[in-house]
């Protein structure tokens, strides 16, 4: 029986070869949304908003002179009060656009607010209708607050909201993400 050498340069070529599949291999984390067309869900303060709106991707666009999304959070008034305010311009003309507005007091740490908490308040406007919970709109949905990181100041959170009134088109808000900086 004969014995087996050793060969350096076959070693090597196997070393390289591995090393080669094991680095091509690997891919960088991406976040990756599981819709097209919306932020992925993420809590790191990314300064990002989305939702499906009747099914179709919406995010904040456009400009008219003050920022498309915001948000306010201040933890010592009235418990804990947010207020994020995201619009999207359609076109050069300003007068046709959309806006959300989520609001709450009394969040001081994560948890899912629902309808019927005295100070949660959800506003969408478009061209057509104004939707909210205080002119005559059935509102339906829930706002889960998943971070609130006070010493990076990050909030985040999803949301969903069915919106119905007299007159007009009923809106679906689905698949709502958010992930700020205060």
């Amino acid at each position: 029986m004969q014995k087996q050498q050793f060969n350096p340069k076959t070693v090597c070529f196997w070393f390289l070869a591995f090393s080669f599949l094991l680095t091509t291999g690997m891919q960088c984390k991406k976040d990756k949304s599981d819709t097209i067309g919306l932020p992925a869900v993420t809590q790191e303060g990314k300064n990002t908003l989305g939702f499906l709106l009747n099914g179709e991707a919406w995010t904040p666009k456009g400009f008219n002179g003050t920022a498309n999304l915001s948000i306010y959070y201040d933890e010592g008034f009235r418990g804990g009060v947010f207020n994020i305010s995201a619009y999207r311009l359609f076109g050069d003309n300003s007068d046709l656009r959309e806006r959300i507005t989520i609001a709450s007091d009394s969040v001081q740490t994560p948890q899912k607010i629902t309808f019927g908490k005295k100070n949660f308040t959800v506003v969408y406007r478009n061209e057509n209708c104004d939707f909210g919970n205080n002119n005559n709109s059935s509102l339906e949905g829930y706002c889960e607050i998943t971070k609130i990181d006070k010493i990076n100041k990050v909030f985040s959170g999803v949301f969903e909201f069915k919106f119905t009134k007299q007159g007009c088109e009923p809106i679906n808000i689905t698949q709502g993400r958010f992930d700020m900086k205060y």
